[in-house]
């Protein structure tokens, strides 16, 4: 079998839900040896942000693109 190149993918979620799909993906990684083997990250687009409260600088993550999730993996066969 020829192996193939693993390229980035973008998956289109609902707006506030990004985490619950990048925690199913990653759930479902874990259980299907097949994904394990063709699914390499799931990423969130993360950006920081620092603001001030109560005179102390909190840093928060906020997601910088909502409603997408990246996945990088090769799609063949049954991964399609």
């Amino acid at each position: 079998m020829a192996k193939t190149e693993k390229k980035w993918y973008v998956l289109r979620a609902a707006s506030g839900k990004e985490f619950k799909v990048k925690e199913y993906i990653d759930a479902e990684i874990k259980h299907n040896p097949l994904l394990e083997a063709h699914v390499s990250q799931v990423v969130l687009p993360l950006e920081k942000h620092a603001t001030l409260r109560n005179g102390k600088r909190v840093v928060k993550e906020k997601i910088s693109l909502p409603g997408y999730v990246f996945v990088e993996a090769a799609l063949v066969g049954d991964v399609a």
